[in-house]
Formats: structure tokens, C-alpha cells, sequence
């Protein structure tokens, strides 16, 4: 009974006090606020990170900036912000590059709900990389501020393709919008029915379109890449490096996928089901850029070990040049039809070969039938009559008989 009197007195209090309520909900919904305090020490760690300082290779930075995130909602979109503001605020392009390299860094340092987050800021324009680079200050050499400018501009384009790729779990690049079920990993070619229903024709269809998608993106993101060679005037850069460094190592990656995925399109162009008439055609198309692309990326690499942008440990992928042959054959192959086999009783029948004899007329054998010789391997023993009338026909045609042991 007094549990009872206390609830009906807390719903009177409740409906007699609606400014306690209201303070009630405005507290709980400031708790999805992030902190003053918290968002200045994201601020702080963010300085750090692009300030002139220095701070670029320090994982530390990075890292603290991702704990401060994850202890509120709403703080990676300020994140977003002050990054984007900055970059845009940058007056040479040593401090863009460095607000760029902090992003790039973020997104590889993430986990993929941080990486899904940051993605989504960035289609909403809250998170921008495309920031040019602003005039050049008086003291700056003319050589230097170009290639370091060039340079901002080839990342710049480089996240912005970036930014459409996710690591998965395995840790190697693929593009956002593949799902786990269509990645072959290791290059392994899709089961594909030979039913011909059109449920298993859109299946193979969309699985080629997505192979082709995906062999396209590489081919830009190892375009971009290969452009971000850095020159004498700009090497120097710590900033340069670092980045340059992070690129190279992701297009080791991206080749890789690339290689494995031509492998699966030569395999699909030749199965039973083959490419439908547009897919072939990307197919060729794809193949026809890759004449180009592998031997630049090719020289690519071995610039990159001659050079000292890179470090040289680093285990480069053996490039296989694509020839115009090869894109030629693919162009003139024509896909393998199925002859459909009866089924009986859920098993296919065997179709069984003619016997050779059965291929000749039969009106031009001189015997009615087919003649057959049998050798036996069973061994007869001949009694003393039959060996006594063996050696009498033996004597008579001048021949010796050899008496058995």
C-alpha cells in the first residue's frame, strides 16, 4: 500500500513541477554533447598533429585523437571540421599537406565503425580534401613551391578516390561498395550453376559487373598513385615522405587485387556461362589500359627502389605486363555453348560411346555377324590317345613331336 501512495504521489509531483521535467530532458540531451573541455583537447591533439612543429610520424598524435573520439558521439564531426577548416585556411602548401596526411592517417588508423563515420562526413561535405593550395609566400623558391604544390594536388585527388575504399578484415584495400559475399579474396573464380534460369544468368551477370567495377577503380587508384612520385625539390620533405610512403605501400596492395582479379576475368571469359556481350567489352577495355598501365607502374617501382623516397625494405609486387595480345585474344574469344544432357531420375544419363564396329555398313562385312576371337588362358591336359594321335600326324608331315615331361 505505501509503495502504491508513493507512485501516485510522484505522477501528482510529476504533473504539478513541469519545469523539473523539462530540465530533466534538456540535461539528458546535452549528455549527447560532446564536452568543452574534450573538444579542446581534440583541438589540442589535432595542432599537434599539423602544427609546424612537426609531429607528422608520430603515431601517438593519431591515436590519441581516435580515444578522444570514441568517448563521444558527436565529436567526429568536429573532428571533420576543424580539419576542413584548416585546410582551407592553410597559407603554404606544407601545412595542407599535413592536414591531408593527418586524414589519410585516420582513415588507415581507425576501426571500421570510425572509418565508416569519417567516409559518410566526407559524402556529406562535411569532411573536404580538395583544398587548393594558396599563394606562395615571398621567400619560397619558385622550383620548390611548385612540385610541393603539384604534389598537394595529386594527394588531394588521391584521398578523394581513397576515400571509396575500405579495408577489410583480412587488412588489404577494397572498394566501399563490394559486400563480403562478392570479394573472392584470393582470387578464386565464383561457383557459377549451369542451370540456365534466369536467377543464375543475373548472378553471373552481376558478379561480372562488380569484378569489372572493381578492376576499374584499381586501375585509377594506380593511376593517381603513380603520379605522386616525388622529385629532388620536394623529397626532402618529411610531410612528402610520409605520405608517399603511405601510398606506396597501399598500391602494393591495389595491384595485387588487380592481378588477382584479371586472373578471375580471363577464367570467367572462359567458362561455360562466359561474359555477356557489354562485360566483354569493359573486359577488352580494361585489358586495353592495362598495355599501358603495367609497364608504367612497372618503371614506377623501380624508380621508387632507386630512389630515396621510399624505404628499402619494402617487398614490391613482381609487375606482369599486360600485352596487346592478350587484350586482342580476349576481344576474338567467343564463349563456350552448353549442350544440354537429359536428366532421368535427378542423374544425368550417360551418353555412351558406339562400339567402332557399329560405324561400318553393314551390307559390306562378308559375315552376318560380327566375328570375335577369344583367347583362353585356361590350360587342357591331353590324355595318351590324343598325344599318340598327335605324334602320327606330327610323323607324317616330317615334323617331331616333343613328348611332354
Amino acid at each position: 500500500m505505501k509503495v502504491f501512495k508513493g507512485k501516485i504521489w510522484a505522477a501528482i509531483g510529476s504533473l504539478m513541477d513541469p519545469a523539473g521535467t523539462a530540465s530533466t530532458t534538456k540535461s539528458s540531451s546535452a549528455a549527447a554533447v560532446p564536452d568543452r573541455a574534450l573538444l579542446t583537447d581534440i583541438e589540442a591533439a589535432i595542432e599537434r598533429c599539423t602544427g609546424s612543429s612537426g609531429g607528422v610520424n608520430d603515431d601517438r598524435h593519431v591515436h590519441e585523437i581516435l580515444f578522444l573520439v570514441s568517448n563521444a558521439p558527436g565529436a567526429i564531426t568536429f573532428l571533420s571540421r576543424r580539419i576542413t577548416a584548416r585546410l582551407e585556411n592553410a597559407r603554404a602548401p606544407a601545412a595542407a599537406l599535413r592536414s591531408l596526411l593527418l586524414v589519410h592517417r585516420l582513415l588507415r588508423a581507425g576501426d571500421r565503425y570510425f572509418e565508416q563515420d569519417f567516409r559518410g562526413l566526407w559524402a556529406s561535405r562535411e569532411l573536404r580534401v580538395d583544398a587548393p593550395c594558396s599563394p606562395l609566400t615571398a621567400g619560397t623558391g619558385a622550383a620548390v613551391a611548385s612540385g610541393a604544390c603539384a604534389f598537394v594536388h595529386g594527394y588531394s585527388a588521391y584521398l578523394e578516390e581513397r576515400m571509396q575504399w575500405v579495408i577489410n578484415q583480412a587488412g588489404n584495400l577494397e572498394p566501399a561498395r563490394m559486400t563480403p559475399q562478392t570479394d573472392h579474396g584470393a582470387g578464386k573464380p565464383p561457383h557459377f550453376s549451369s542451370s540456365s534460369s534466369s536467377s543464375s544468368s543475373s548472378s553471373h551477370d552481376a558478379s561480372a559487373e562488380t569484378l569489372l567495377s572493381k578492376l576499374a577503380m584499381c586501375q585509377s587508384l594506380l593511376d593517381l598513385a603513380i603520379q605522386l612520385l616525388p622529385d629532388n625539390n620536394t623529397s626532402a620533405s618529411a610531410a612528402v615522405r610520409s605520405a608517399f610512403g603511405i601510398v606506396l605501400r597501399e598500391s602494393f596492395k591495389v595491384y595485387v587485387a588487380f592481378a588477382e582479379g584479371v586472373d578471375v576475368m580471363l577464367l570467367l571469359s572462359r567458362s561455360l556461362a562466359g561474359l555477356s556481350k557489354p562485360s566483354r567489352v569493359t573486359a577488352h577495355e580494361i585489358l586495353k589500359k592495362a598495355c599501358a598501365q603495367t609497364p608504367e607502374l612497372k618503371e614506377f617501382y623501380l624508380k621508387c627502389k632507386r630512389s630515396n623516397a621510399s624505404s628499402t625494405s619494402l617487398e614490391y609486387p613482381l609487375v606482369r605486363v599486360v600485352t596487346p595480345a592478350q587484350a586482342f585474344a580476349l576481344e576474338m574469344m567467343e564463349p563456350v555453348t552448353m549442350i544440354p544432357i537429359p536428366e532421368q531420375d535427378g542423374y544425368p544419363e550417360e551418353v555412351e560411346a558406339k562400339p567402332e564396329a557399329e560405324a561400318i555398313d553393314s551390307g559390306a562385312s562378308p559375315f552376318a555377324h560380327k566375328m570375335e576371337t577369344t583367347i583362353s588362358t585356361v590350360w587342357v591336359q591331353f590324355d595318351d590317345e590324343d598325344q599318340k594321335l598327335m605324334t602320327t600326324a606330327a610323323a607324317g608331315h616330317s615334323l617331331k613331336a616333343v613328348q611332354p615331361s
